[in-house]
């Protein structure tokens, strides 16, 4: 239906002041309506090409996040930590991977790695880790981790060990691939040597609570006991 109205009998402009007033309102109110008629068809219109835009980038989000998906896996490290308890000492070790390639970084003793956690994290005032006589035993000494994913000391020192070893590492991989534009320098067990029981040490080194390290306390040697008198 149209709605427009141009004239009233032979001309609308006779109308009186009051109906002429209502006619210009309707008029006006029409317009509107037609004008918002025409901008919602063409925002319709905008809308359509927007989705459909929004459709092509979902689309190209998708191709994207499987392609860094297979980037993550190919070309970011992952770390996996174990205890070897099978043995005499049980020894702390991390396989690194990244891009199919893989490493073992031994780590040291259980005793040695709870050791430098300790002096990291200020447990024991000073470093004199060749003193068996040392009067103070640290928070991780006192665990007694296990080759068992539920054992809950197995877990603390799994957990403190990555937070303290992967960035060193990381690093460590970053001046090499920066150095020779790959990381086969790194997977060379041979000529490429990583000590990590030196990179929890040089942690601790730059820690506010450094102290170089203590002279070993020699145990005093008893005097012979006299035998005793039974008379």
């Amino acid at each position: 239906m149209d709605y427009r109205i141009e004239k009233v009998g032979e001309g609308w402009k006779f109308l009186p002041e009051k109906e002429r007033e209502e006619k210009r309102e309707y008029e006006n109110l029409t317009m509107r309506i037609i004008r918002r008629e025409k901008k919602i068809e063409s925002d319709l219109k905008k809308i359509s090409d927007l989705k459909e835009e929004l459709r092509d980038w979902k689309r190209k989000r998708t191709e994207g996040y499987h392609k860094m998906v297979k980037y993550h896996k190919k070309f970011l490290p992952s770390f996996s930590y174990f205890l070897d308890d099978k043995g005499f000492n049980s020894q702390w070790g991390v396989w690194v991977s990244i891009g199919g390639k893989r490493r073992c970084v031994y780590l040291g003793t259980v005793s040695s790695v709870s050791y430098h956690l300790d002096l990291l994290e200020n447990n024991v005032p000073h470093y004199n880790e060749k003193n068996s006589f040392k009067d103070t035993v640290g928070y991780y000494e006192k665990l007694k981790p296990t080759n068992n994913e539920e054992n809950e000391h197995f877990q603390i020192i799994k957990s403190k060990i990555g937070l303290y070893i992967e960035d060193p590492l990381k690093n460590m991989m970053l001046e090499i691939l920066k150095e020779n534009g790959n990381l086969d320098r790194f997977f060379d067990k041979k000529n490429f040597k990583i000590n990590g029981k030196e990179i929890l040490y040089d942690l601790y080194k730059i820690s506010s609570h450094y102290q170089p390290p203590q002279e070993e306390r020699v145990r005093k040697k008893g005097g012979r006991l006299n035998r005793m008198n039974l008379s």
